[in-house]
């Protein structure tokens, strides 16, 4: 027996000696701190244990549960370029160290496709910058919020090795942040292309939705059959369509007929299909990395929701739902309106306004305007630059405090309807309305049918609409299509383009 106990002591002994803490691996090589906020750090360890984190010459300590885990928060920190490393303690004794640490401003991008858009999809060489760091985040489902994210996550350096793989709203927007705050930029990966927006809500927050709460009892009614049966049918038929298109492809002939959407791979989480399933891109990709200090989210996602009426209300539940995760209600939010398109199913026009209603709605939330830009024939434009460079200059003008930046576009204030015409006045925030080209875009609604009309500047925020007609309009917009960018005429007189509307009496 006395050998027994020896033997266990042993075991117990060795096991003490050789536990190491375990990070999530968004603490890891090349990571990159938010500056000036309390910075979360959590993780597992022995139970009990413990732990002291130690990083800039200070300490922190925290001691695990009964379950080995714990967290602890280390003061604000300062920017600084200067590499350094973060050292992890279990029970007095060197367990971890995380190397090529900066400090700077941390940014979560979230959205989908033109958000996970690369600059691989275009073959584009962005230059390399010292100072930005991204964590890449590969797509990961779960029916559960995950503990940590994809087993290939990590954080990589903006070098020529790696730049490729990066967003490019993502990058651009870190590129004009990094030189004009002069400060380190990081980037925390977590969009899908063509995922829905329930799909990064929590099933927690989906209450406060009659709508979420519908998508979230549906699917809690259909995992059953799913998972004895429908799975497995759904996915024998991806892979023989997949085989069918690359057979195809190798003897030169045409693929059978399909929707794009049919070659998105079935999940086993997600009941029918992944890229509308409720909270399973939020489980598996966001709530991994919720709570890591960070400044705001850039987010870039609608056209997959592009005929949804409760957008605004179900835009609200998401936003209130992160800023609860990473316990942080002053969590900034940067939206982007969805690019002009020729959309054949959803009116975009409508879409761009229930975004612009849905941020307003919101403190600390913001949106850009994008009709000046995107491609009539592909959804994945090329051209993101100017939607980075809004974004940069949001974050710039009404985050850090920069009283230069102009950052928000023209919008819609009032019209005042008379015969044959309409006077439209603008808020400009304190800026002038300016005209590139010639005047277009404006329509009037006269005996129930939008016409094109002439329009002209009539003062520093107003312009003058006028059609052939003796009739009192019944509206006015502008710029309210889905493919809109060649009548994109009117701007301030810094550049940034007035958003689209239509006011109707």
């Amino acid at each position: 027996m006395k050998k027994h106990f020896a033997i266990a002591a042993l075991i117990l002994g060795a096991t003490q000696l050789f536990a190491e803490i375990q990070l999530p691996r968004i603490f890891s090589d090349n990571i990159l701190l938010q500056r000036e906020k309390p910075v979360k750090i959590w993780g597992t360890a022995d139970a009990n244990a413990k732990i002291d984190v130690e990083f800039a010459g200070t300490k922190k300590s925290a001691t695990a549960d009964a379950r080995g885990k714990w967290s602890l928060a280390l003061s604000p920190l300062e920017a600084s370029t200067t590499p350094r490393e973060m050292k992890f303690y279990e029970n007095g004794k060197l367990s971890k160290t995380v190397a090529n640490v900066l400090v700077g401003e941390v940014w979560i991008l979230g959205g989908q496709s033109n958000m996970e858009m690369t600059y691989s999809w275009r073959k584009i060489n962005p230059k390399p910058n010292g100072k930005i760091r991204y964590f890449k985040n590969p797509i990961a489902l779960a029916e559960k919020p995950a503990d940590d994210t994809s087993p290939n996550s990590r954080w990589v350096a903006a070098d020529k090795n790696n730049l490729h793989a990066f967003s490019m709203i993502g990058y651009g927007f870190a590129q004009y942040i990094a030189e004009k705050l002069d400060i380190p930029v990081g980037l925390v990966y977590t969009a899908r292309g063509g995922a829905k927006m329930e799909t990064y809500i929590p099933f927690e927050a989906m209450d406060a939705s009659q709508y979420l709460k519908s998508r979230r009892e549906n699917y809690a009614k259909s995992l059953d059959a799913w998972r004895n049966g429908g799975y497995q049918k759904a996915k024998k038929k991806y892979d023989d369509l997949m085989a069918a298109i690359a057979k195809a492809k190798a003897e030169n002939k045409t693929p059978p007929k399909h929707f794009s959407y049919q070659k998105v791979k079935p999940d086993p989480v997600a009941p029918d299909f992944p890229l509308s399933t409720p909270a399973v891109h939020f489980n598996g990709m966001v709530a991994p990395v919720a709570g890591y200090a960070a400044r705001g989210v850039l987010w870039y996602q609608g056209e997959s929701n592009s005929r949804d009426e409760n957008f605004a209300e179900q835009f609200a539940v998401l936003v209130n739902s992160w800023r609860n995760a990473w316990s942080d209600k002053s969590l900034v939010w940067i939206a982007t309106e969805i690019a002009s398109f020729d959309a054949k199913d959803a009116d975009w026009g409508k879409t761009r306004q229930r975004q612009r209603a849905a941020s307003h709605a919101l403190p600390d939330s913001y949106i850009v305007s994008a009709i000046d830009t995107g491609e009539q024939k592909d959804i994945h434009p090329a051209d993101k630059a100017a939607i980075s460079e809004r974004m940069a200059l949001t974050a710039l003008g009404a985050v850090y405090g920069d009283k230069s930046a102009v950052y928000k576009s023209p919008e819609f204030k009032s019209a005042k309807y008379s015969a044959g015409s309409a006077e439209v006045l603008f808020e400009t925030f304190g800026g002038k309305l300016a005209g590139k080209g010639q005047p277009r875009g404006f329509e009037l609604k006269i005996d129930g049918k939008w016409v094109p009309v002439k329009a002209v500047l009539s003062g520093a925020d107003r312009v003058k609409v006028s059609a052939e007609s003796t009739a009192v309009p019944q509206g006015v917009r502008y710029a309210f299509k889905s493919w809109v960018k060649p009548e994109v005429w009117l701007y301030n007189q810094s550049g940034l383009p007035a958003f689209g509307f239509s006011d109707e009496k």
